[in-house]
């Protein structure tokens, strides 16, 4: 027996056969399954049970409000039948004003009763009655109008919280061939003890509440106060209401309209205490599957031993892959599917690593090949720039000699020829300046220094603007925080853009630039802003490339290498550069340095 147990669980066996074992333990937990099944099932019968119970219940109170209602309607309608209230009504309280008294005066039926009145037609008080001990302060039009009673006909009217109170109306027309002459209007307290509410809900069952709610949703009251709205509106007052109450309970109401009124009552229950009668099916189900749990992690734990182990290997062996050791492998002797599938690990990591090998070989390869590359294009560059100064110089020092020796000899068309040579002469030394520049930014290494900005910039306009041009120009320097920075190189980029934007304004008759900055969390950031001819922001991608230019050189003149090379140098500094404009509107060049 042992020697089969050793077996079974030596790891020889298949994983399909040991399936049959995690069978077992799923068996077990349907039973879990079932009795969960059953409990729920239960849980539904005795909801669908209490609801009918509270809905009954709800119907029955809903009744029983209403036959007290009825009484007081009853009353009420009798009275505006009387003719001597009808004659007294007529003559404006003047006639039958005793016998009208007296009949108002029988409406008090208890000490609820705080006021009523005999109204016209238009609900300005006729006659009082002597019992009345509060004048309700309310907008008794507003109130007629809401409670729209029919001719010759009483409705109790909803329920108002006046100074703290609570009062609601009982309203009777007095009406001749379905005409309204007036109206009895009799207010009432609602006034319950908390030892009779106490006692009616004890009546109703553990937990239970009782509401009442105005039917237009504007009070809502258990009786004794005034409640804030509930969790829940109950637009279908035939329907049951689930929901949870402000503390998160599960609850279920039932509401209906109470007769001969405007009131609705909700009688609400706990779902708890519906559900009392299930609690001992609960701890039986919850007793059951900790059993079957502990079986099941029992099981689990003899069968999952001895598969990790092996698959703890493989994992360990898979990390010191992924941190770079191709040559790990694992020593996993077994005939089952985990040992193929150790063997298939091995095969797998014995090509990764020769694939390996391969490509960082070839990676170097091409890494030398592309440093190669880019040395001899920068070497092709700076000889290019280099060896076309000479020849350069001489065009241009023959020309200007041309020029200053025989200007006399020429005619007019020669000397703008001869100009025009010496004018794209100097463009074209200023462009290869401009390239040899570029060209060696991309091997400079970086001289970080604590970089004052706003004198640097004071100084570059200074160098830009000679005394008499200075004068044209509105120039306004705001605060510049200092930036940890290639003094030399920012030094270049103010220059492209402060010249940028005194080129480009130049032609305005009042030209103006401001220079400002913004320091943000992690880096600051400087504008330079201008009021010239701007540019179309369609084109804004093409700034900051080489010999980009968005304006002629007839227009303004220009080389189309500085702003390319002001991206170089913040790309270089961990920076950014980007620009805003409109057509003759100006434009506002953005560069951030890190801080």
């Amino acid at each position: 027996m042992n020697m089969q147990k050793n077996r079974f669980f030596s790891g020889r066996l298949s994983i399909q056969q040991r399936v049959p074992l995690l069978i077992c333990f799923f068996l077990l937990s349907a039973i879990t399954l079932y009795g969960v099944a059953n409990y729920y099932s239960l849980r539904k019968a005795t909801l669908a049970e209490g609801k009918v119970r509270i809905e009954t219940l709800s119907s029955q109170i809903s009744t029983m409000f209403g036959q007290s209602a009825q009484l007081v309607v009853a009353s009420m309608e009798n009275a505006a039948k009387q003719s001597s209230v009808n004659k007294c009504l007529e003559s404006g309280g003047k006639d039958f004003r005793k016998e009208t008294l007296a009949e108002l005066d029988k409406l008090h039926r208890d000490t609820t009763w705080v006021s009523v009145e005999l109204l016209d037609s238009g609900g300005k008080p006729v006659l009082r009655s002597e019992k009345s001990k509060i004048d309700v302060k309310t907008d008794i039009r507003a109130v007629l109008s809401f409670m729209n009673v029919p001719p010759n006909l009483a409705v109790v009217g909803k329920i108002y919280n006046i100074s703290g109170a609570m009062y609601y109306p009982v309203v009777a027309t007095i009406a001749e061939k379905d005409h309204i002459k007036g109206y009895i209007i009799g207010w009432q307290a609602l006034r319950v003890t908390p030892q009779a509410v106490s006692q009616f809900t004890h009546l109703l069952g553990t937990g239970a509440v009782l509401y009442i709610e105005n039917s237009d949703a504007s009070m809502w009251t258990n009786l004794l106060k005034p409640l804030p709205n509930p969790a829940f509106k109950p637009g279908h007052m035939n329907d049951i209401i689930a929901y949870k109450n402000p503390q998160g309970v599960d609850m279920i109401a039932s509401a209906k309209t109470v007769p001969n009124t405007h009131w609705v009552a909700v009688v609400e229950f706990p779902q708890a205490a519906i559900l009392e009668g299930v609690k001992g099916f609960t701890n039986l189900i919850i007793v059951s599957g900790l059993l079957l749990t502990l079986i099941g992690i029992i099981a689990a734990w003899i069968m999952s031993r001895n598969i990790t182990r092996p698959l703890n290997e493989l994992t360990k062996a898979a990390a010191s892959i992924a941190q770079g050791d191709y040559s790990s492998s694992v020593d996993i002797y077994r005939k089952d599917e985990l040992g193929e599938l150790a063997n298939a690990f091995n095969v797998m990591t014995a090509k990764v690593y020769k694939m390996h090998q391969d490509l960082e070989s070839k990676v170097t390869e091409r890494t030398a090949q592309l440093q190669n590359v880019n040395k001899e294009l920068e070497a092709f560059s700076y000889s290019v720039s280099h060896d076309l100064r000479t020849p350069l110089r001489a065009v241009n020092g023959y020309s200007i000699m041309l020029k200053e020796d025989y200007e006399d000899k020429l005619d007019a068309e020669g000397v703008r020829i001869v100009d025009n040579i010496i004018k794209n002469a100097k463009t074209m030394g200023q462009l290869i300046d401009e390239l040899l520049a570029f060209s060696r930014l991309g091997k400079k290494e970086l001289a970080f220094s604590n970089v004052d900005m706003k004198p640097l910039a004071q100084s570059v306009i200074e160098e830009l603007l000679e005394n008499g041009i200075r004068e044209k120009y509105r120039i306004g320097i705001g605060s510049l925080p200092s930036s940890n920075a290639d003094r030399a190189l920012i030094k270049q980029v103010l220059m492209n853009l402060i010249g940028n934007a005194i080129k480009y304004s130049s032609r305005q008759d009042n030209p103006v630039i401001e220079i400002g900055a913004q320091e943000e969390r992690n880096r600051v950031v400087y504008f330079i802003k201008d009021n010239g001819v701007g540019f179309d922001m369609a084109y804004a991608g093409k700034l900051f490339g080489v010999f980009q230019r968005l304006h002629s050189q007839e227009e303004f003149e220009g080389t189309g290498v500085g702003l390319a090379l002001v991206k170089r140098v913040i790309d270089k500094h961990g920076g950014e550069v980007w620009a805003e404009a409109e057509e003759n509107k100006g434009a506002t060049f953005y560069f951030s340095l890190p801080k």
